[in-house]
């Protein structure tokens, strides 16, 4: 009986990691990582390739209110299962993808099961551990994402040495087997216990009541612009602008999603001890200057910021989803958080085809580049309120502690 209950939690998180690579690494960034070879392929605009990339953000964002919506009826766990049914659907339709239309239709589902799975998955994963290791189980939760994206770099890179440019749908072929894979296991496996908090009405205004919660959802959208940059454009820089071969830019990238495996646990577990709002301003620093130096293309540097980068980017939506889920319950959390992500999903919507444009109108991913560095600097700033309103949350997490 007491090997059952240490167990489930941990399979639990394990299945939402599975659910989270699905959610993000193909549906999302799979498309950055294969951009340059859909381009050539297929697009041959890099105007269209990001106006191609909103549907996607689009898409996501357009989940993400629905989730919003749904959350206060339908539980966490049956969420991620229908967003893992509409993810295997785009990811399968994009292996068929022979027009940007096509493209962006797939897209658009993946988006929309992105959002089903990713909006309420730290919530369900913070709420099955005790407080002190709430920021730890969220950052595991959110590790499939580097571990996903690592998978897709190391196949795309395997497959196009061999088949080309063309390879790019092959590519997604192997991704909507995987996500089926993990549709049937979470269907069979994906039973929480039950949590005490389940069957609580759940409160009106909830984001609000989350300390700091303005910079906390300012920062997040800084966050969102910067990411939806840098993820989007950073393969295409570093062999456009630094003179990097194929290989080499996709192995940075590569090293972008193997920092994402450690990041949530590695920032998620600061903040468990030094404080949400400390961590969130430290983590938007380094991402920062990480961005800054990244596509200039200059080794090892360019090595090395990739895996600060990729450190913050799955570290920082683990400490936020953290924060919340100090004073939230699990239903709760999917309202609030949602309501969080649709401004990150305004300010990531904006950001492929503000890149995509400067881009063109520079002849170089400087500007874009430059511009994300900015805002993630305005996260750090914006993260100054969640500072200050670090010390009472923590009192609020011991409050309801276990």
């Amino acid at each position: 009986m007491t090997s059952r209950v240490h167990v489930r939690p941990a399979v639990l998180v394990l299945l939402v990691a599975l659910a989270s690579a699905v959610a993000q690494s193909f549906g999302r960034f799979s498309y950055a990582l294969l951009l340059p070879a859909i381009d050539r392929d297929l697009l041959d605009s890099y105007a269209l390739a990001g106006l191609v990339g909103t549907a996607n953000v689009g898409a996501y964002l357009l989940g993400t209110v629905a989730v919003s919506v749904v959350s206060s009826r339908a539980r966490p766990a049956a969420l991620i299962q229908v967003g893992l049914a509409a993810s295997a659907l785009g990811l399968g339709l994009l292996t068929r993808a022979n027009s940007a239309a096509v493209l962006a239709a797939g897209l658009t589902l993946t988006g929309i099961g992105g959002a089903f799975i990713w909006v309420p998955a730290p919530g369900l994963a913070g709420s099955v551990v005790r407080p002190s290791r709430r920021g730890m189980a969220i950052g595991v939760a959110g590790s499939g994402i580097g571990g996903g994206i690592v998978f897709a770099s190391v196949l795309a890179a395997v497959l196009r040495a061999s088949g080309g440019d063309a390879s790019w749908r092959t590519v997604y072929t192997v991704e909507a087997a995987i996500a089926l894979v993990a549709l049937v296991l979470c269907v069979l496996l994906l039973r929480p216990a039950p949590h005490r908090d389940d069957d609580a009405p759940v409160r009106r205004g909830a984001l609000r009541r989350v300390p700091g919660w303005i910079g906390l959802t300012g920062g997040y959208a800084a966050y969102g612009l910067a990411v939806s940059i840098y993820s989007t454009y950073l393969v295409t820089a570093l062999e456009d602008d630094a003179g990097l071969s194929p290989g080499h830019a996709s192995a940075i990238y590569t090293l972008v999603g193997a920092a994402l495996v450690a990041g949530g646990v590695v920032l998620g577990r600061l903040s468990d001890r030094r404080g949400r709002g400390w961590t969130l301003v430290f983590g938007y620093l380094t991402m920062a200057g990480a961005i800054v130096v990244s596509p200039v293309g200059v080794e090892p540097l360019a090595s090395l910021t990739a895996l600060v980068f990729g450190i913050a980017m799955s570290g920082l939506p683990a400490v936020v989803a953290a924060h919340m889920s100090d004073v939230l319950t699990p239903r709760e959390f999917a309202g609030a958080f949602g309501r969080a992500t649709l401004a990150f999903g305004v300010a990531q919507l904006c950001g492929p085809p503000i890149g995509g444009v400067l881009a063109e109108w520079t002849g170089t991913f400087r500007l874009p580049f430059a511009l994300a560095a900015a805002a993630a600097l305005a996260g750090a700033a914006l993260s100054l309120d969640v500072l200050r309103a670090s010390a009472p949350a923590r009192v609020a997490a011991e409050t309801r502690g276990d």
